[in-house]
């Protein structure tokens, strides 16, 4: 089958769920399964990261119907350096560079930093996500997001915990505002 949009063939493209506009400042594209959910292991675990950039030009599509997301900065959800060492890359990164490329916005790597080595969110509860975050981490140089619009990419919105802890962090380094853009939502 050939790939059509997005990384998907025609008939997988055809079963994505929209994600729903839930939130103000959070916006996802897609309902976290089917082909979706496997299109991002894909990039995570089999190292295809070809994904990304196909993942960018879905997101660059989505913002250009939603005028409301306006931004001045693009930044990733960061890793912390062993996790992206471990696993040679990090997805949100992709994801944010090529945007940037895509809509002549600045996209920073390592603007918020993460300090904290904490375990995989994968198995915790909400409660315990939001606590394993806590603190985790650090705006590099404020002066880089001081009165700006920072727009906050990753791959999966699940309880919000690590983007809300990004945001803070961003917020405490004097960030005008920030808006959350990711691929799926569970």
């Amino acid at each position: 089958m050939a790939v059509e949009k997005y990384c998907l063939c025609k008939e997988c493209f055809t079963r994505v769920i929209p994600a729903p506009l839930k939130e103000e400042k959070v916006f996802s594209i897609a309902i976290y399964e089917g082909p979706v959910k496997e299109a991002i292991h894909t990039l995570k675990y089999g190292k295809r990261k070809w994904i990304a950039l196909s993942f960018a030009r879905w997101m660059n599509n989505f913002i250009n119907e939603h005028p409301e997301i306006e931004f001045d900065m693009i930044i990733p959800v960061p890793l912390h350096p062993v996790r992206e060492f471990l696993r040679s890359f990090n997805q949100s990164w992709l994801m944010a560079h090529e945007l940037g490329k895509i809509q002549k916005k600045p996209a920073v790597y390592d603007v918020v930093v993460k300090q904290k080595n904490n375990r995989s969110q994968t198995d915790l509860s909400p409660a315990e996500r939001k606590e394993n975050v806590r603190d985790a981490f650090k705006v590099k140089k404020a002066s880089l997001v001081r009165n700006k619009i920072v727009l906050i990419v990753d791959d999966v919105y699940t309880t919000g915990a690590t983007v809300e802890e990004v945001q803070k962090t961003l917020n405490r380094a004097g960030a005008k505002k920030s808006i959350v853009l990711t691929i799926a939502r569970t």
